[in-house]
């Protein structure tokens, strides 16, 4: 689905990503894993056109999309739940969802689509009418995950979904994130709590300052001492 060839991608003079290849196989859950600062977030900002390589190519279902802008590559079917979910915060709960689906044609139900995210996040559901800006860090997440897929997404990138949320809501978040495994929707997603990305991910790639240091089954890297004294504190 997703095949992402030596690019290269600056920040003014900063060579933020170095050569960074990797694919992404329809279905799949891959996780992206690495210290602050190894480029995971820029990954998918190029991935989903808001940053531009300088060199190399992404190919998304045999198209190449490295130069393309970001709101042509949602309506070809990548969404993104940026890291900060960047929901708007004067808006009610089910105006940010239907803004999620500003691509899709008048003529589609998307209220069935905003029944299923309240079906993943029952809690949306009590504050739909609330501006999105009176929700708690954990629900404002739920709410920026629930608006990336009011596209229908074919490919879903979701970034630090569980950063700072409380135990109980990350459980949260990783079931929703089964959820949607389960529901065939490809999911690309960066994330710090290795461990819990690794238990669900069917392969991982491992980012070090802009590089691509280590990659593979997601269970043999869970088994990686390398891997375990870095990011599992083991």
């Amino acid at each position: 689905m997703l095949s992402v060839q030596n690019i290269n991608v600056y920040y003014d003079k900063i060579h933020a990503l170095k050569d960074i290849s990797f694919e992404v196989e329809q279905g799949e859950l891959v996780a992206i894993l690495g210290a602050n600062g190894a480029g995971k977030t820029t990954t998918l900002r190029a991935l989903s056109g808001l940053l531009k390589p300088t060199s190399g190519s992404i190919q998304y279902l045999g198209e190449d999309i490295s130069k393309q802008e970001a709101h042509k590559i949602v309506s070809l079917g990548i969404s993104h739940s940026p890291e900060g979910r960047q929901i708007f915060s004067r808006l009610s709960v089910y105006e940010n969802l239907q803004i999620g689906a500003y691509i899709r044609k008048k003529s589609d139900n998307i209220h069935k689509e905003i029944e299923w995210i309240y079906s993943l996040f029952p809690v949306l559901k009590e504050r739909e009418s609330l501006p999105a800006g009176a929700l708690s860090g954990g629900e404002q997440q739920m709410l920026a995950i629930g608006r990336a897929l009011m596209s229908k997404p074919k490919l879903v990138l979701l970034d630090e979904p569980s950063l700072g949320l409380a135990p109980l809501l990350v459980e949260k978040i990783f079931e929703v994130i089964q959820t949607l495994k389960d529901n065939k929707i490809t999911v690309l997603l960066v994330e710090q709590n290795a461990y819990e990305a690794l238990k669900i991910a069917d392969r991982a790639y491992v980012l070090e300052t802009g590089r691509v240091k280590l990659h593979g089954e997601a269970k043999d890297l869970l088994a990686n001492q390398e891997v375990q004294k870095a990011y599992l504190g083991g």
